[in-house]
């Protein structure tokens, strides 16, 4: 084995390398707090968004059906 020995003093007499960071900016933003709902009131909320829901996943779930029974098809030739 080699033994190798490099001089770096002039890297440490050197000048330091200075980089530009930029300043780090903060915000204050005050804490709204959400509005009081009863259970029921939210349990209703949720309702409705999963009935405007269920048409957009029963369209992904029919053009899936469609895209693998394709696959399926053109896999075997038929």
């Amino acid at each position: 084995m080699n033994d190798l020995a490099y001089d770096i003093s002039h890297l440490l007499e050197s000048e330091p390398f200075k980089t530009s960071v930029p300043e780090f900016r903060t915000a204050r933003v005050a804490y709204v707090a959400p509005p009081v709902q009863s259970v029921a009131a939210a349990q209703e909320a949720l309702a409705k968004e999963l009935l405007q829901a269920a048409a957009a996943h029963e369209a992904l779930i029919q053009q899936y059906l469609r895209m693998t029974d394709v696959a399926y098809q053109d896999s075997y030739g038929q």
